[in-house]
């Protein structure tokens, strides 16, 4: 959706949720020597500014990041490096600028790896090209993420992190997310996917999950955060669909949750963590 720009939601709990569960993956799969691929469909900016119009208009980040920055020091184990990746964009302690998911995997990834990042919208891509810079193993393309996971996969490296984190401004788009990971999987059935989405209509909710039950992929896992109060853009929470998902990271989200249910919204919250299958 050409309109959408996530400068409006940098930073809010359902990033935060995202974030945390991408360094995560990252942090177990760079524990191999191997290179890999890390192919972000929905790039976005690669780097917010917090103090912006945008952000500023939605004020997103206070019921997300700047709640979770303000209890940094009280936090556990399972959110440093979280904080600590945030830290290097902040580094005077004063919380103005948010790494997207491409800071999150330029920080993280290693001189084998290699990085794809894809953004249609033209000003975003112009924001993300900026900050990418000459990095010299990430590729920008300003070009469609879901025709690009048929078009990219199986890589080379046959190692890979598919982060597929579309707006769902189209309904259409809870059909087409799981059409396309059937595909990419068939052509990648190695891969690591971790596909985001909203909680907003019940309907399209339920829709998306049955997409998702169809797959034909033995590791899967479902981690949902539900809120008991709707947010003022409509959402009732968000949720991570992975396949092939590291063996540790049911039990980390499961501390992360018990800790954001504490933190994001108290008395106001809960979270469904399950393996599929």
């Amino acid at each position: 959706m050409l309109s959408y720009q996530h400068a409006y939601h940098a930073g809010g709990f359902a990033d935060v949720i995202k974030h945390l569960a991408l360094i995560k993956i990252l942090d177990y799969m760079i524990q191999k020597e191997k290179p890999m691929l890390y192919l972000d469909t929905h790039s976005g900016r690669g780097q917010y500014d917090l103090r912006d119009k945008y952000a500023l208009k939605t004020k997103e980040a206070a019921d997300g990041i700047e709640a979770l920055w303000s209890v940094r020091s009280q936090l556990p184990e399972e959110f440093s490096s979280y904080i600590a990746a945030i830290q290097q964009y902040n580094p005077d302690g004063q919380l103005q600028y948010y790494p997207g998911s491409p800071a999150l995997a330029m920080q993280r990834l290693r001189e084998q790896d290699r990085l794809y990042f894809c953004e249609r919208h033209p000003r975003e891509f112009e924001h993300l090209q900026a900050f990418v810079g000459r990095h010299p193993r990430a590729h920008c393309a300003n070009e469609d993420g879901y025709q690009q996971l048929t078009a990219l996969l199986p890589p080379p490296e046959r190692r890979g992190l598919i982060m597929i984190d579309p707006s769902y401004e189209v309904k259409n788009e809870y059909r087409q997310v799981t059409q396309m990971v059937k595909a990419a999987h068939r052509l990648f059935e190695t891969g690591t996917y971790c596909i985001w989405y909203p909680i907003i209509d019940k309907r399209l909710h339920a829709q998306l999950l049955r997409g998702f039950e169809t797959l034909d992929a033995p590791k899967q896992l479902r981690a949902e955060f539900h809120l008991n109060a709707k947010t003022p853009q409509g959402m009732d929470g968000c949720g991570l669909y992975l396949i092939n998902a590291p063996y540790v990271l049911e039990q980390q989200l499961r501390h992360i949750f018990d800790h954001l249910l504490q933190v994001l919204h108290p008395k106001r919250s809960s979270y469904v963590i399950e393996t599929i299958r």
